[in-house]
């Protein structure tokens, strides 16, 4: 049929399903067939992709957007401008849509969310964006409070059960994808929500119909979450697991951000890919190389030995059957825009997970978290959305940092017009 593309001979990664040697038929943005090449049957531009491996773009719901300039997080860089520049930055890297969880200044990212989805961004080559919005958190007489350290300003801090709950109908106003609070006292730094703030919270957000991500730190933190109705917890429990909280994750069907990256030593190898160090000022790569050094072995976040910890639980709920889904926690620390959710997947495998497994978690199950139907997949019906890699990642995960091309809706994104204006700026 007129007006289909034929991209034809590549490996292609659908989901659960490798095919080699596959055809993938898109027209007006949408996948029209999927199979083996010889096969399909299809009329019109034919894009030959032999020896390559196509994967399905990345979906992470858990990141910070707009503070990360260069290798740095700060709300001095924090603009409408840099959201969108960081909307870039992850389409350029494959990512097709992305969460911001809770760190919003002054409904900037509301704006541009509501913007893309009405048609009037004016940008092509972006990630979608959701939201949501300004997160919660307590406050700490005398000291910033507990939320992240860059935006600390921007986040809520509750006072009461009453003044949360129309915190949250504001929220709801404005039609947020989720909401967000924190429950970590920061190593007995910063005070906590007491329960009945965040049962408040969580109480108020599912009447309005809105998922509920709670970030935590320890193994009490998480079951107390859970037992008040969090639909997510964001991080692994950095204090192990036991059989109870299995049970509870399991009875109550809730999703477990993996999280890993972040808390992982991160070396420095990476920092001379070209996939990662074309883009980004080399002064700026520098300063990250000398915080990395300072600190090894140990991560920039917490410690190696918490890390391992994580990763035998990461192992023990992916055994036990629960909801694990793909989390880069993107825009701080070595968590570089776009770059990160690459880490992630290195990290998953690194732990125990096979690539086919840790892929899938960044796909099509973090699709469906977001319920979003069309994508995360490459099956008939989904949208276009997919990754031209150079090699197998089947074979190395860090195979996703070398991409060819990157297609959204059908549409090849630009990399190299977007990789020349930040070389050129």
């Amino acid at each position: 049929m007129s007006g289909e593309t034929v991209y034809t001979g590549a490996r292609l990664i659908t989901g659960e399903q490798v095919l080699d040697d596959a055809a993938l038929v898109v027209r007006d943005g949408v996948i029209r067939q999927v199979g083996a090449a010889a096969d399909i049957v299809a009329e019109g531009t034919v894009v030959s992709l032999r020896g390559k491996t196509v994967i399905p773009a990345i979906v992470n719901p858990h990141g910070h957007i707009g503070y990360m300039r260069g290798t740095t997080s700060d709300a001095r860089f924090y603009s409408r401008a840099n959201v969108v520049d960081h909307l870039h930055r992850l389409a350029y890297y494959g990512v097709s849509t992305f969460q911001s969880l809770g760190t919003d200044r002054d409904d900037t990212e509301l704006a541009v969310r509501d913007d893309q989805r009405a048609g009037t961004l004016g940008e092509r080559d972006v990630a979608q964006l959701f939201t949501a919005g300004a997160g919660i958190v307590a406050p700490t007489p005398g000291d910033t409070n507990g939320g992240p350290f860059f935006a600390a300003d921007a986040v809520h801090e509750a006072t009461g059960p009453d003044e949360v709950r129309a915190f949250v109908r504001g929220l709801a106003e404005k039609r947020v994808d989720a909401v967000k609070f924190w429950l970590d006292s920061r190593h007995g730094t910063k005070e906590k929500l007491g329960p009945e703030i965040y049962e408040a919270v969580i109480d108020e957000a599912h009447a309005h119909g809105i998922t509920v991500a709670a970030h935590i730190y320890t193994l009490d933190e998480a079951k107390a979450v859970i037992r008040a109705g969090a639909d997510i917890i964001a991080h692994l429990p950095r204090t192990g697991t036991d059989d109870e909280l299995i049970a509870l994750l399991k009875d109550n069907n809730v999703a477990v951000f993996t999280s890993m990256a972040i808390q992982r030593p991160p070396g420095e190898d990476w920092l001379d890919e070209p996939a990662f160090a074309d883009i980004l000022p080399r002064d700026a790569v520098e300063t990250l190389r000398a915080t990395i050094r300072e600190k090894a072995p140990e991560p920039l976040f917490d410690t190696g030995a918490a890390y391992r910890g994580m990763e035998k639980t990461l192992v023990a709920l992916a055994d036990a059957g629960v909801r694990l889904v793909f989390s880069a926690d993107t825009g701080l620390l070595a968590q570089i825009i776009g770059f990160a959710e690459h880490r992630e997947l290195e990290a998953l495998v690194a732990a125990g997970l096979s690539p086919l497994a840790a892929l899938r978690l960044a796909t099509e199950v973090s699709a469906e978290l977001l319920g979003l139907a069309d994508r995360g997949s490459l099956t008939v019906g989904k949208r276009a959305d997919f990754v031209v890699l150079d090699e197998d990642p089947l074979e190395d995960i860090t195979a996703t940092r070398r991409i060819a091309d990157v297609y959204l809706e059908g549409t090849r994104i630009d990399r190299e017009g977007l990789r020349k204006g930040w070389q050129n700026a």
